[in-house]
This record gives C-alpha cells, structure tokens and sequence, in this order.
C-alpha cells in the first residue's frame, strides 16, 4: 500500500468512526456517555481534518489540479463581518444556500459524467431543502409567511 492508498484509506476509517460516535451520541440516554461520544466524533472530525489536508497535498504533487475561478468563488461564498444577529443570519444563509443550489444545478446540466451530474443534483436538492428550513426558520422569527407551528417542509431528500 503506498502513501496515498494509506491515506485514502485512513480517511475512509476516520469518516465511519465520526459516523459511529454521532450515532451512538444520538442513542445514548446517559449524558456522560452522550457527551464521551460526542467528544470522540469531534475527535474523529479533527483526525479527518488531518488526513484531508495530507491527502490533497499527495494529489497535488501527483497531477495538476485545475485552477478556481476566483470571481465564481468570491460571489458563491458567505460574506459577513463581526457579530451577527439571528435574522441577519439567516438572511445570509437564505442567500447562500440559494446561491449554491442554483450553482450545482448548473453544474448538474453541463457535467458529463453521470455520476457526477447525479451528485450534483442530489446536492441542489439537498441545498435547496436547507434553504427551505432557513426560510420557515425567518417566517417565524419574522412573523411572515404561513406558520402555524407545524413543518410544511421536508429535511428528506429524494
């Protein structure tokens, strides 16, 4: 196994071991035992941070990765400064993630490869649900919209 197989590899562990712990958190009825679990899955995050981070570095010396556009990035990204109120919050979420679904649907309709056209289009649904959660999430606070305290959305994706 050479370096990078090892690295993939630990990836792979750290992800499953991350996922293990949120759901062993999520059942445990003993709050110390809630919060040792959670503990570890931060743990785990931290640890796939790690191997990430080594992982592109291997890519890069082995191919050329393909240059960012720059202007794309800096109009796809959160802008914000300092504190932030709740309203202003989600007022930037809203934005973000409508920026951001309509960014993967185009990428879904001028991809190529199929797998990759079906990811980037499970991720605009699953960002455009986020961007419903975050709207009845301001009609609330707000006090707009229809609300009458049930969920008219799904956080399930097809």
């Amino acid at each position: 196994m050479n370096e990078l197989e090892a690295l993939a590899l630990a990836l792979e562990v750290e992800k499953a071991e991350l996922k293990f712990y949120l759901e062993m958190a999520i059942k445990a009825k003993d709050e110390r035992a809630k919060k040792m679990f959670l503990f570890l899955a931060r743990e785990k995050a931290e640890h796939w941070s790690i191997f990430e981070e080594k992982f592109v570095e291997k890519l890069v010396e082995k191919c050329k990765l393909p240059t960012v556009n720059k202007n794309i990035l800096e109009k796809l990204i959160p802008k914000y400064e300092g504190k932030l109120s709740e309203v202003k919050a989600v007022e930037i979420g809203l934005e973000q993630e409508k920026l951001t679904w309509e960014f993967y649907e185009k990428a879904a309709e001028k991809a190529e490869n199929e797998n990759v056209k079906r990811t980037f289009h499970e991720l605009a649904k699953r960002e455009k649900t986020h961007y419903e959660l975050l709207k009845a999430q301001y009609d609330a606070v707000m006090k707009t919209g229809i609300w009458m305290d049930y969920q008219d959305f799904s956080l399930e994706t097809d």
